[in-house]
């Protein structure tokens, strides 16, 4: 089964270089909810949504693009220490 599973994220990996080059042709950002939504109507992903992103991002830097992090989802996920309330 840990064949299976190195051949679909090697498949992620591909998708995701091969979303960030063409999103580059028109843009100079790439959206991690958007990219997460196309790699996954092709492919089902082995790896979290915040893994995605991770390589979604590493992708886009290396090409000198920025990163919209701009998943939709609890705020919780997005940032675990964001909701607690601080001291005045």
């Amino acid at each position: 089964m840990q064949h299976a599973d190195d051949i679909a994220l090697r498949r992620v990996k591909m998708l995701v270089e091969q979303y960030v080059l063409a999103r580059s042709r028109r843009y100079d950002f790439v959206s991690t909810e958007l990219a997460c939504k196309a790699i996954r109507q092709v492919v089902r992903s082995p790896i979290e949504d915040a893994q995605l992103d991770h390589l979604l991002a590493r992708s886009a830097v290396q090409r000198g693009h920025s990163v919209r992090f701009d998943r939709i989802g609890p705020l919780e996920t997005a940032s675990p220490n964001f909701s607690e309330e601080q001291p005045a």
